[in-house]
């Protein structure tokens, strides 16, 4: 993947309104740097020592280093984390998800449950995304043009619909997308854009998603997320978690 394709994957918030003080402690700001040049993405604590993410925010090769903020609370940057980039996990069969384990376990937020897979989503179940990307997005010709980044945590609700498409532009990314590994979700007006990549999609405080491609760079199709239940070995395998 090119530093363009990169930069081009990362997503954020539309139709969003700032979080709660106390919403999402576990959501982790992404600050990814390919040399000089800082791009954005989201993350999720899961465990006292595991972020999850996206692994096109992680990218071998182009990403030099990586910052993690911590309990931000929509407050401002505090806490940042240097990343080792030798403790990124990505995984092994080109698929868009990527751990990173923290040198020093965190002690003061609480990691995000892991979902019970026995009971999976359904087609209209309200989930809810997060980001802190650009608030706006407007099409110039036919270029897509982001606003400014969001100081404050962006946090909307949108539905999941009953099986993701097969969305024909997803062939010009690098990671493999399998629909039936993920989920996909959809709400008028509502959207993750570039920046968002890697942040949760979670129902009631619950992990099921990691969002990594908005409807519009999926040919206008809904969005789309990796499924954290279809990814439950690789990560019980790579973190010794243990999901319900």
């Amino acid at each position: 993947v090119t530093v363009g394709r990169v930069v081009d994957l990362h997503k954020r918030i539309i139709g969003g309104v700032p979080c709660g003080p106390t919403d999402r402690p576990y959501h982790v700001k992404l600050r990814p740097y390919e040399g000089t040049v800082k791009s954005l993405c989201g993350g999720t604590l899961m465990d006292n020592q595991w972020i999850l993410t996206a692994a096109h925010c992680v990218e071998p090769g182009s990403t030099t280093r990586v910052t993690a903020f911590l309990g931000l609370n929509g407050n401002g940057e505090t806490n940042p984390v240097d990343i080792d980039m030798n403790s990124i996990e990505r995984h092994k069969d080109n698929h868009d998800m990527a751990l990173i384990k923290l040198t020093k376990p965190v002690t003061v937020i609480k990691p995000v449950p892991l979902p019970d897979c026995s009971k999976p989503l359904k087609k209209g179940d309200t989930v809810q995304i997060a980001g802190h990307g650009p608030t706006e997005q407007t099409l110039k010709g036919s270029k897509l043009v982001y606003g400014t980044v969001s100081p404050t945590l962006q946090c909307a609700e949108t539905y999941v619909i009953q099986q993701c498409p097969a969305a024909s532009c997803t062939s010009k990314y690098a990671y493999h997308f399998d629909p039936k590994q993920m989920l996909c979700f959809q709400r008028a007006l509502v959207d993750i854009t570039g920046g968002d990549s890697g942040g949760g999609v979670m129902v009631n405080d619950v992990i099921y998603g990691v969002q990594v491609l908005s409807a519009e760079k999926a040919c206008k199709s809904p969005s789309f997320a990796m499924d954290v239940c279809k990814y439950k070995k690789w990560i019980e395998g790579v973190t010794g978690l243990i999901f319900p």
